[in-house]
């Protein structure tokens, strides 16, 4: 009977005060989509550059999203998350509604294009909706499962986004904590970005303190998400400890949201730095850089 009434508390908390449970896996598997591709309320999103490529082959029912859409530049910062109204609008473009479970599906090797699109999901309300595909098209099409080519119709919908601001965070903020013992500012570029070799920017290098966390680390060698224990000694490897809120960023938003997502798949409190290096580079000293200095 306490079993009974455990059980019944926890369904009346998620009801009463909106305590939302995760309805698809962080990293989908094929087989999971092929049971559950024809629900009613999932939505699969492919991500790209290019409607062409979407139009040559894509998994059935998958409707396109085009990256920028989700993921806008201006003449000062590129990837930054769109404006309300802007997301609203492609979201119901897409017939997404407060129910839709989405599945995220890249190509190629376009992984931290579609973790981006998750990150912006999650700061627009549907944190505990969405999935990545796990290998992506390549995976689906390796088993011989079916691909079909041109547009799939959408019924446009109605939204009304809930935002999530701690999903994001600025320079200020980053520069607040840096330390801060419980918060680890992570690096997801290559060691070269890092170490201060290369990217052609004002101050190379990265943030004062920061670890090293490649975000191709993340991967196995199939590119798909390593297993639960794997990824854990990868952040074990830097001493991020749990209890720690880690903070990624890359050079323009993309390889951070990778680690972002592995990282909330391990149970982590995480953040992106939506700025990221271009942003940090060229302020005032204030906002610290360091390089790896070289061994003699």
């Amino acid at each position: 009977m306490r079993i009974i009434a455990f059980v019944a508390l926890c369904f009346n908390l998620v009801f009463s005060f909106g305590i939302s449970v995760r309805t698809v896996p962080y990293f989908v598997s094929t087989q999971w989509l092929s049971e559950h591709l024809n629900d009613k309320d999932v939505v699969v999103l492919q991500v790209g550059f290019s409607r062409n490529e979407y139009k040559y082959g894509h998994i059935p029912n998958a409707r396109f999203l085009w990256f920028n859409s989700l993921a806008p530049s201006n003449p000062d910062l590129n990837t930054e998350m769109p404006a309300v109204a802007e997301a609203k609008n492609v979201l119901e473009s897409l017939g997404i509604s407060k129910d839709s479970k989405i599945i995220l599906v890249f190509a190629g090797q376009n992984v931290t294009t579609t973790t981006r699109m998750l990150l912006a999901l999650t700061y627009f309300g549907f944190g505990n909706q969405i999935g990545l595909l796990d290998g992506g098209l390549e995976a689906w099409k390796s088993e011989g499962r079916d691909v079909v080519k041109g547009i799939s119709e959408v019924k446009r919908t109605s939204l009304t986004l809930n935002i999530v601001p701690d999903v994001i965070t600025d320079a200020d903020w980053v520069k607040q904590n840096l330390s801060n013992p419980k918060v680890m500012i992570v690096d997801a570029r290559t060691k070269t970005f890092y170490d201060g070799n290369g990217g052609g920017v004002a101050r190379q290098g990265h943030i004062k303190g920061a670890k090293n966390l490649v975000y191709s680390s993340m991967l196995d060698s199939t590119g798909k998400i390593k297993s639960k224990n794997d990824l854990q000694h990868v952040f074990d490897s830097v001493g991020v400890a749990k209890g720690t809120t880690i903070v990624t960023y890359c050079h323009v938003g993309q390889q951070a949201t990778l680690v972002y997502y592995a990282a909330k798949y391990l149970g982590y409190d995480a953040k992106v730095y939506d700025g990221c290096f271009e942003d940090w580079n060229v302020r005032d000293d204030s906002y610290p850089v360091e390089k790896v200095e070289k061994k003699q």
